[in-house]
């Protein structure tokens, strides 16, 4: 039996409980109408990514650090909501293990993963630039509009004014080239050899294995397009960033990914 002492220490416990619910009830409130607001004024976000899954994970944070420069922040709730699906396989199909079918031809699961992610997310991202090749077969797929990587990349270069762009990507520079073709804007590309190495490159970093010769590539290939007077550099591969690291500051050098995460965020909040 609870003596008098207890009884006292029972109540005071009680009171105590009843005042930690009120203030968590107060508090999660308050949190439930902030995260309400942010979702009736933000887009959700939906991710293609895993091409390759280094890059993804560096465009979500840019993502989440252009919205804390964007969007008044309350607790975790200040971003718009996203969701992510990394996909594992080659984009396209293939002839054999490392040729793809030409004319390209999506693989059936990438367009399986963008019906995933449009039954979810208002828009989406595709977290590679060269699959952005694919852009009308995924906004079919998913029903969802793309806010491209590459056409906010070539607004930037408009923008600045730039008459010849040096442009490197994974095995060529086509995401880039042809609509810069139509748009007349003049561009330099690495020479074969070079670009061997470069691929050799990238797939290390979606492994996870570059190291300080990988980097050393990057760099190279940066050089190269500067000896060809260019005014300014797309990385068009989103794993050359990876590589380039600091290098990536220079005032002539664009990363298409940043680019992304700053159109991305504002098309949310449109």
């Amino acid at each position: 039996m609870l003596g008098s002492t207890g009884l006292l220490s029972l109540a005071g416990f009680n009171s105590f409980i009843n005042t930690s619910n009120t203030f968590i009830n107060n508090h999660t409130n308050k949190m439930t109408h902030s995260e309400s607001t942010n979702e009736q004024t933000m887009k959700t976000i939906g991710i293609l990514g895993g091409l390759g899954p280094q890059a993804t994970m560096d465009l979500e944070m840019r993502l989440h650090k252009v919205a804390q420069q964007t969007i008044p922040q309350e607790k975790n709730s200040g971003y718009p909501l996203m969701v992510v699906q990394y996909y594992r396989h080659a984009p396209v199909l293939l002839v054999d293990e490392n040729t793809p079918l030409v004319p390209f031809q999506p693989d059936p699961r990438l367009l399986k993963v963008a019906g995933n992610l449009g039954a979810i997310a208002d828009f989406l991202l595709i977290a590679s630039n060269g699959v952005h090749l694919l852009q009308r077969e995924i906004e079919e797929a998913s029903g969802r509009k793309v806010v491209s990587m590459i056409d906010a990349t070539l607004e930037e270069i408009k923008r600045k004014g730039w008459k010849k762009v040096g442009v490197l990507g994974l095995m060529n520079s086509m995401v880039y080239t042809i609509p810069m073709d139509k748009l007349g804007i003049a561009y330099e590309t690495i020479d074969d050899e070079l670009q061997r190495r470069l691929d050799q490159a990238i797939f290390r970093v979606m492994e996870g294995h570059e190291d300080e010769s990988d980097r050393a590539v990057a760099i190279e290939a940066i050089h190269q397009l500067r000896s060809k007077n260019v005014n300014g550099i797309i990385p068009g591969c989103t794993e050359i960033p990876l590589l380039v690291k600091e290098n990536m500051d220079a005032p002539d050098i664009l990363n298409p990914a940043q680019i992304l995460a700053e159109a991305a965020i504002k098309y949310s909040l449109s």
